[in-house]
């Protein structure tokens, strides 16, 4: 009886031997997809001006009071238009979950808004309207910021982020007005445009999804405050009338993009 149950043990253990070696092997889980590296990429979007342009000191060599606004002193200049750009970042995975890095972002829209005429020079001068009031233009170019980036990893491939640092904006203030019978300008035709890097912060987020192991595909929001461009266009002409005014425009701008970016 001992040698029957021994050998019927030692065909069970036969046995259970062949069909475990006929039960699939698991494969080890992959290991996740690391975020750390450069980055390069292009993007495509559009970028809205959020602009309020105010005057102040209209013709202030004939004193205070000679101008009296009448449709208020300033209005909004606003613009949108498609933007084209690129970036260059450093990414760092410096958890399982969290990602840190820093980015270069670079583009251009040619954005503009005219009014006619300028907001604030609407009014009486002397206690009469008058015909023939400058006409005025923003316009808003190339763009850059340096921002900094925290993002949360979602999923293994998809982050969402939050930026923020500092932006630059190329800014261009246009006032336009022609001598005639009756005008604002008595002394001298005038087309003058002024420009000037504006230097401001930013702060904005968006989404990125691995794509294909190295290519990164996003979309992306950001805000930015330029703070106020003033100047003053039409210097006096050495005439009985002074054509000057001074305009100060408040700055900002919304940029929304989608983006498709290489890990190296």
């Amino acid at each position: 009886m001992i040698s029957t149950v021994a050998g019927t043990l030692a065909l069970a253990a036969l046995m259970g031997s062949a069909l475990a070696a006929d039960l699939p092997v698991k494969a080890p889980p992959a290991a996740a997809p690391s975020w750390s590296g450069l980055y390069a990429g292009v993007s495509i979007g559009a970028r809205w001006g959020d602009n309020d342009w105010r005057t102040s000191d209209v013709a202030p060599g004939l004193g205070v009071g000679i101008f009296v606004p009448t449709a208020g002193t300033g209005g909004a200049m606003d613009s949108v238009a498609a933007r084209f750009g690129g970036y260059l970042g450093y990414s760092a995975q410096i958890s399982t979950s969290w990602v840190a890095g820093v980015e270069a972002v670079f583009g251009w829209a040619d954005a503009s808004k005219r009014a006619n005429p300028a907001p604030g020079m609407t009014g009486l001068y002397f206690g009469a309207p008058v015909n023939g009031l400058p006409t005025a233009s923003v316009k808003e170019t190339w763009d850059g910021s340096l921002r900094g980036r925290l993002g949360y990893l979602v999923a293994p491939t998809t982050l969402v982020y939050g930026t923020g640092g500092v932006a630059w904006q190329r800014l261009e203030l246009n006032a336009n007005c022609t001598v005639a019978p009756g005008s604002f300008c008595s002394g001298a035709s005038y087309n003058e445009t002024h420009a000037s890097t504006r230097v401001g912060w930013t702060v904005g987020g968006g989404v990125e999804q691995m794509i294909a192991g190295h290519w990164l595909v996003r979309a992306d929001y950001s805000y930015a405050d330029f703070g106020t461009f003033t100047q003053t266009f039409f210097t006096a002409n050495g005439l009985a009338f002074d054509d000057r005014f001074t305009a100060h425009v408040k700055a900002r701008t919304h940029t929304a993009t989608v983006g498709l970016a290489y890990r190296f």
